[in-house]
């Protein structure tokens, strides 16, 4: 009888082994060792490393449902504190990742597709920003730099956070940066 493989057993070794190696150094191999798998069953699967890649983002999009983070509720604190744990607790878990691949995507242009998924996330948070742009709770402005605002604190502090680089750094009061964020754009 053949051995059943899980896609998330899948995901989760590529997510590891991109996470340590980076795009350009992870291979289907280690993907393969660290997932317990053949790595022609990767290949029938996935067919080559930028679509399991593909599939690994896509099952992190699928596991936060920032879909239903982005939802608009009337009260501009509650959605974009929503917004804010959803993103910082996807950036604790995933982070490395994330970074590594940004960090090749310049130079594999068969990733720049890969962030279609993501990139419509920051649509969907600027969408519900700009909700509150035309109801006049929030200024004016691009909503892509209202939300890169928002969640660009998020990610600095778990990326020094998790690197160890100043220990000193505490996790940052989601609350609070969410009213600071928002003292600074209310009308």
């Amino acid at each position: 009888m053949p051995k059943i493989v899980e896609d998330e057993q899948i995901f989760q070794a590529v997510l590891q082994v991109v996470s340590e190696r980076g795009y350009a150094g992870a291979t289907t191999k280690q993907m393969a060792d660290a997932a317990n798998v053949s790595e022609v069953t990767l290949f029938r699967k996935y067919e080559n490393k930028a679509q399991l890649v593909k599939q690994a983002i896509s099952y992190i999009v699928e596991q936060t449902d920032f879909a239903s983070s982005a939802h608009y509720t009337s009260d501009v604190h509650a959605d974009l504190l929503r917004v804010v744990q959803t993103y910082q607790d996807t950036a604790v878990k995933h982070g490395l990742f994330i970074f590594a691949l940004f960090a090749d995507l310049t130079r594999y242009p068969e990733l720049i597709d890969a962030m279609d998924r993501p990139l419509s996330i920051f649509q969907s948070i600027g969408a519900l920003i700009a909700r509150y742009q035309d109801e006049g709770v929030l200024k004016p402005e691009h909503p892509l730099h209202a939300v890169a605002s928002l969640l660009g604190p998020l990610m600095y502090i778990v990326t020094i956070r998790r690197e160890k680089l100043d220990s000193s750094v505490p996790p940052i009061d989601l609350p609070a940066h969410v009213t600071n964020f928002l003292e600074g754009r209310r009308t």
